[in-house]
């Protein structure tokens, strides 16, 4: 009688005992699920920077014709709007100041304060500028 109390006990504290060993594995499971999505969120974070960056260096390299001075300004003028959009969108702190910096230079164009001879001045400006694009841009893509 004894031995069948024991086994009685014992039947009744198995599911128990596999239900405790089922519970740390559905903890292990719900924590690898939480690491895959902050993984992922990650790289979608890192997508998002590169395609900024993708598009900062683009609109960063803006030169314009300044042999045509009213085309020069309405060029100047259309970046000088993308530029805004993008520096809005954009998440890093340090290209959305690059950004914002491009924008200025490229409203001296827009607004007519950059002539054909001035241009070299405002050319040197640009392309330290642009590097600047450029290197916060491999910053944050390493």
């Amino acid at each position: 009688m004894r031995a069948r109390k024991q086994f009685v006990g014992a039947a009744l504290a198995l599911p128990l005992l596999v239900g405790l060993g089922a519970c740390g594995e559905i903890q292990e499971a719900q924590q690898g699920l939480q690491n895959a999505s902050e993984q992922a969120q990650q790289a979608q974070e890192n997508l998002d920077a590169a395609g900024d960056c993708l598009q900062a260096i683009n609109v960063a390299s803006f030169m314009p014709n300044f042999a045509d001075p009213q085309q020069a300004r309405a060029d100047a003028q259309a970046k000088v709007e993308e530029l805004g959009r993008l520096a809005e969108q954009t998440a890093d702190q340090t290209l959305r100041q690059n950004l914002l910096d491009v924008q200025k230079s490229v409203e001296q164009v827009a607004s007519g304060q950059v002539t054909l001879e001035s241009s070299a001045e405002w050319t040197a400006a640009q392309l330290e500028k642009y590097q600047q694009v450029t290197t916060t841009c491999s910053r944050i893509g390493g």
